[in-house]
């Protein structure tokens, strides 16, 4: 792939994000929906291993705060497994894409 194509290519963060929001990606739980490191690189083979391994946790919320961010969407429930933020879900969060 060459850099003019990449650009038309939706990034990382937008496919994982609709995959979760359709449901292709992650088990819905009391709490919301949950996914652990080897569902996502199951789901996503074709991305860097390095990548992938650091992917959810660089997308994880820091410890004691509770609002996301266009960055942070995905809270570290134990090692290896997320939850994705609830307000990925609302309407309103159209920016986070």
């Amino acid at each position: 792939m060459n850099a003019g194509n990449r650009r038309n290519q939706p990034t990382l963060r937008q496919r994982f994000l609709a995959a979760v929001r359709s449901g292709e990606l992650g088990k819905p739980g009391e709490q919301g929906v949950e996914l652990t490191i080897k569902e996502f690189k199951a789901f996503f083979p074709e991305v860097n291993r390095n990548y992938q391994g650091s992917f959810l946790s660089a997308a994880a919320l820091e410890k004691g705060r509770l609002q996301m961010t266009h960055t942070q969407y995905v809270i570290r429930l134990r090692k290896g497994v997320y939850r994705v933020h609830p307000d990925v879900f609302k309407p309103s969060q159209g920016a986070v894409q």
